[in-house]
């Protein structure tokens, strides 16, 4: 009988331990989906937004002070998305 109890403990306490862990995983997981999801829409709209200043300022539509505030703006946007100027 004793045998038994401690080979039903055993199995009890993994089994508990690996439903767990799976629960912290899953929950991890679905964080991480989250934020991927989160990321790529701010990354989406900021190069929308870029891609609209950049045709305004390809047409023409904007007067020289506007033109250097886009520019900056297009900047200050790329910095954001995490690009740099070519060397």
């Amino acid at each position: 009988m004793k045998e038994e109890e401690k080979v039903r403990k055993l199995v009890v306490a993994g089994t508990v331990t690996a439903v767990t862990l799976l629960f912290i995983l899953l929950i991890f997981w679905i964080y991480q989906m989250i934020s991927v999801s989160v990321k790529n829409n701010k990354i989406e709209k900021l190069e929308n937004e870029i891609a609209y200043y950049q045709k305004l300022i390809d047409e023409g539509e904007l007067d020289i002070a506007e033109k250097y505030a886009t520019e900056w703006y297009l900047e200050q946007r790329a910095w954001e998305l995490g690009l740099k100027y070519p060397k």
